[in-house]
């Protein structure tokens, strides 16, 4: 299914109770985000009353991370988003974990609003045969050729430049690698160009461990035996899907240390037995896996077992972020406006000289996804055939920066003198940053983490480091 062709938008109110009888949720927003249906399913599963919703828009009603929304997904795109595993915290302050799907709805061939289909899969043992029977790509991402190669990697920096030759070494091998780097500095890209480049000739199979349960992880990870729990059936797991290939484990510091300990023992013996199974197979895969704080500081703080680091780590690539990597800001502005340049079919011709100097001024918290995220609204907002300039910028960029000059221009001193303690003036800096935000949200820490373009437990972790709770 690919769109849902409609008579009138009115459908939906017509059918709402039918829609009620319905044990998934659905809802329907316009192409707005405004919630136009909202059935009794998703009241429960939400904890909401329909009255208080409906007429709001998904940004009212969800507090979600950043880029794991199949409507916004499907509005932007308009295509249908299926089977995505989303993560996201109502306004009341639920936490829910689901997988959707979202379809375009279509009248006279024209896209006016989305349906989306969503299941709770935090009650793990009644749908645990949906992950092993459909593969939902939204948790796996399941490819049989990853998408992206070294040379697709954009940077002249150094630091870049030196991290792509490690990469380059380490694909050579089959040592495992352990990829470092803030969020949204691009790992998982790196992975599959470590993949690539190598002479693994199976699949490549990555996962985000942040976004599932860890009882639903570890079947998952290592498959299901029949009768292993009610409902299970014998299930291959991820390590056996990339049997001869790689298993990609995204921010690896997010899985219990237990799971940690059998990861281990997987890594050591490379034999894994599946949930509820009592005999061993032996397989022959890659492990590449990626962390995005300093692999020192997550065992300092037990997010993350010193003997399971020494397995993952014999070979270390190490993500320099944006802030540091500033002179790459260009090439990066010209390669995100060719691309949505042909996204949104228009003719922008660059950014104006002003614009530049305030992407290459702001500290860039969410890397080069916040940075691609920039010039993707600055592109809706700018007039075709012209150059962008400040007044189409999102608010964040040109609020901060504001702020940033105004702040140097009361204590030039903080900046130009001329010695300086680098690393204190950025954790000091690091502190004001989240210090502010977490008082403007009263200190709803989803909402302060969204905003920083970072994880929700990476801001935590930052949160703690720095003292402010």
């Amino acid at each position: 299914m690919d769109y849902i062709d409609v008579m009138d938008m009115e459908f939906a109110k017509a059918y709402v109770q039918m829609f009620d009888l319905i044990d998934d949720c659905i809802f329907v927003v316009d192409m707005n985000s405004k919630i136009l249906l909202f059935n009794k399913a998703s009241e429960m599963l939400d904890d909401v009353k329909r009255e208080d919703v409906l007429g709001k828009t998904l940004e009212e009603v969800y507090i979600s991370e950043r880029y794991n929304s199949a409507t916004m997904e499907c509005l932007k795109t308009k295509e249908a988003i299926e089977n995505m595993v989303q993560n996201y915290t109502t306004i009341y302050g639920k936490n829910v974990l689901t997988i959707s799907s979202s379809y375009p709805l279509v009248k006279e061939e024209d896209m006016v609003g989305v349906m989306t289909i969503t299941k709770d899969i935090s009650k793990f043992y009644k749908i645990m045969d949906v992950f092993h029977h459909h593969e939902p790509k939204a948790i796996t991402e399941v490819k049989e050729k990853p998408k992206y190669i070294f040379e697709d990697l954009i940077g002249e920096n150094i630091l870049f430049k030196e991290t792509l030759e490690n990469a380059k070494l380490a694909a050579k091998t089959r040592s495992n690698v352990l990829i470092y780097g803030e969020t949204g500095t691009g790992k998982e890209l790196f992975a599959q160009s470590i993949h690539n480049e190598s002479n693994v000739k199976g699949r490549f199979v990555p996962i985000n461990c942040a976004a599932i349960p860890d009882n639903l992880l570890e079947s998952l990870l290592f498959g299901t035996s029949k009768g292993a729990y009610t409902g299970a059936e014998n299930s291959a797991g991820l390590f056996e899907e990339a049997k001869g290939g790689t298993l990609f484990l995204d921010e690896i510091n997010s899985m219990s240390l237990n799971l940690q300990a059998k990861i281990l023992r997987a890594v050591e013996t490379g034999k894994i037995r599946r949930v509820g199974e009592t005999k061993e197979e032996k397989i022959t895969f890659r492990l590449v896996s990626a962390i995005n704080i300093d692999p020192y500081e997550a065992i300092k703080e037990g997010f993350l077992r010193r003997d399971l680091y020494y397995r993952l780590g014999v070979v270390t690539v190490k993500i320099p972020p944006l802030r540091k990597r500033k002179d790459d800001i260009p090439i990066l502005l010209e390669y995100f406006i060719d691309k949505y340049n042909k996204r949104c079919h228009k003719k922008i011709r660059g950014f104006d000289r002003e614009s530049v100097e305030i992407f290459k001024k702001y500290s860039w918290p969410g890397n080069v996804r916040e940075l691609e995220h920039a010039v993707e609204h600055s592109c809706i907002m700018a007039e075709d055939g012209l150059e962008i300039n400040h007044g189409n910028l999102p608010h964040f960029l040109k609020e901060k920066v504001s702020s940033e000059i105004n702040n140097t221009e009361k204590n030039p001193g903080v900046i130009y003198q001329d010695k300086i303690d680098l690393d204190k003036y950025l954790l000091d800096l690091e502190h004001e940053i989240i210090r502010e935000k977490l008082l403007k949200n009263r200190g709803n820490v989803a909402q302060t983490a969204r905003d920083l373009g970072l994880s929700r437990q990476t801001l935590s972790y930052r949160i703690n480091r720095q003292k402010l709770q």
